[in-house]
């Protein structure tokens, strides 16, 4: 289904019923509003794991403009906020006001500007993988785990010339060299026991070239919410992967340090893809956090 919303033709996919058929008033179920990797990436890749929440709530699925069935041919003007508004209007096309938001990776540095931007809509956030900045950070708990420990040199190197330009070269992105490099370096998302799911997981998505190039070369290098996240007042569940490099548990860990009363949870055994990594551990954790809150409620 597509939406036109403040210019732009957004694709959005719902998954379960909005009204629990097993009530005999139709009670609303909750809503959770589910936010992609914006580096190229579609919200296919988290169709696999995500899809069981439908048994808590709605999900509604968007690809993010610039990516996916949203793909606009001008990426110049998208940025972490114009994609939290863009968010914003269409939760008020689809009439619904408090939601669940789930992000991951990118989507949830969108994730967290919307938290910021639009903290009436927000009933509770749920950060999966993600950071609150662009550079890494660190701490005493644990040093942040490297591809470089893990990867030979040359996939490495692929990796960089993709997501580090100008660090190996200034060559311009290309189908051939990220379909390359997902090839090589996307095993890499998954614990050293689970890369095999790669091609499982990532099936189901596909990639903008326009947009990873925006994304790597100018909105993602000025991300940093460091300052700002305490400033969440949603009820916040934060995961994070032992093995995540792409986004390492510090940032994680930082970001629960920084938002009052959030929960934190470490999976020990998964990376950068937890929902597909420990599916059952993740849905238990969503579904505990959620109950906390309804008996909270009550």
């Amino acid at each position: 289904m597509f939406a036109n919303i403040n210019g732009k033709k957004i694709f959005f996919d719902v998954l379960g019923e909005g009204l629990n058929s097993m009530t005999s008033a139709l009670k609303p179920k909750p809503t959770f509003v589910v936010m992609h990797c914006v580096s190229g990436f579609d919200h296919g890749y988290l169709r696999v794991s995500i899809d069981p929440l439908a048994l808590l709530g709605q999900i509604l699925f968007i690809d993010l403009p610039g990516s996916g069935r949203s793909a606009q041919p001008d990426v110049k003007n998208i940025t972490f906020e114009s994609m939290a508004d863009d968010v914003a209007a269409l939760l008020d096309y689809l009439g619904l006001t408090s939601v669940y938001v789930l992000g991951h990776c990118a989507g949830g540095f969108v994730a967290q500007h919307f938290a910021l931007r639009h903290h009436d809509r927000v009933k509770a956030l749920i950060l999966v993988n993600t950071s609150p900045a662009y550079t890494k950070l660190h701490d005493q708990v644990a040093p942040n785990p490297q591809l470089s420990e893990r990867a030979p040199e040359d996939v490495v190197n692929l990796c960089l010339r993709v997501y580090a330009p100008g660090v190996i070269s200034e060559e311009t992105l290309t189908k051939t060299l990220v379909d390359d490099m997902l090839k090589n370096v996307g095993p890499y998302f998954f614990a050293p026991q689970y890369m095999g799911l790669y091609d499982r997981v990532f099936s189901y998505t596909g990639m903008n070239i326009q947009m990873l190039d925006h994304f790597v070369t100018e909105i993602y290098p000025t991300y940093d919410l460091r300052d700002d996240i305490e400033n969440i007042t949603a009820p916040t569940l934060i995961i994070a992967g032992t093995y995540d490099w792409l986004t390492p548990p510090s940032g994680a860990r930082f970001t629960h340090e920084k938002i009052s009363g959030s929960v934190y949870r470490e999976f020990a055994e998964a990376g950068h893809v937890t929902f597909a990594e420990k599916p059952i551990a993740f849905f238990d954790t969503v579904r505990e956090f959620i109950d906390g809150l309804n008996k909270k409620g009550d």
